[in-house]
């Protein structure tokens, strides 16, 4: 008898040793469950309405939960002013089948908005990118810049090109992504100054945090001319490459 309890002891500690185990797993599991943003109504959306942007919102949840026809959040843009077959209540999940799937992409701009495509000189940025991340563009050109060789009002000049980088729009969202082009959209006047601009520039992405209202005002900016790489050498010291290199001692 006296042997007995030790076994059983010991079975029951190894009962409690498994099903903490077995609870530690499926903990790990379900916290490394990967999430996805899905497009929800904020607002009751009655049958026939065109889908506006003030009542879409977005909502994580774990892969395995999310319905089938879920809309991913990265197809916002698309999804907007689509007329609905259904009455969506608030909070509902919006599907693909509760839309005409009107695929024009002139539903998706604004009032008053024309779609620019930009084509960017490197796409890299791009590839992470999504439909509704917000960008800066950046600008790199040359120009003339006229200098005078004397300091009298009449003293020659001469004309010197430059190389340029600036801020051109501090701002913009993505509509649609296709390789190293975006489509954005813009106010009339902005979208034909950027048609213009990217024959003489080359134009760069930059990633900005979303909703971010900190330096719009692209005079705060500044630029960025050749000549600054140059003025980065100032006093600083000349490194001679040995043509054999040194003994390294401790």
């Amino acid at each position: 008898m006296k042997n007995v309890i030790p076994v059983i002891t010991a079975v029951l500690l190894g009962l409690a040793v498994v099903f903490a185990v077995s609870k530690t797993m499926k903990k790990s599991e379900e916290a490394e469950e990967q999430k996805q943003a899905v497009l929800i109504a904020t607002g009751e959306i009655s049958a026939g309405d065109v889908i506006l942007d003030g009542r879409v919102g977005e909502k994580m949840v774990p892969v395995s939960a999310m319905p089938k026809n879920a809309i991913d959040a990265g197809n916002r843009a698309f999804t907007l002013n689509q007329k609905t077959h259904r009455l969506i209540a608030k909070g509902d999940y919006i599907l693909y089948s509760d839309i005409e799937l009107d695929d024009s992409k002139s539903r998706a701009l604004g009032d008053g908005q024309w779609g620019v495509p930009v084509t960017f000189s490197d796409g890299v940025l791009l590839r992470m990118l999504k439909p509704g991340d917000d960008i800066a563009i950046i600008g790199t050109f040359v120009y003339n810049d006229t200098i005078k060789l004397g300091k009298d009002a009449d003293a020659e000049t001469k004309t010197v090109s430059k190389t340029v980088t600036t801020v051109i729009y501090p701002r913009v969202t993505i509509m649609e992504i296709s390789g190293s082009t975006v489509l954005l959209s813009m106010p009339p006047q902005q979208a034909i100054a950027l048609t213009a601009i990217q024959h003489r520039a080359k134009l760069y992405p930059l990633l900005r945090k979303k909703d971010d209202d900190t330096a719009l005002n692209r005079m705060n900016d500044g630029k960025f001319e050749d000549s600054a790489l140059t003025d980065m050498l100032k006093g600083l010291t000349n490194i001679s490459i040995p043509n054999v290199p040194e003994e390294i001692k401790e």
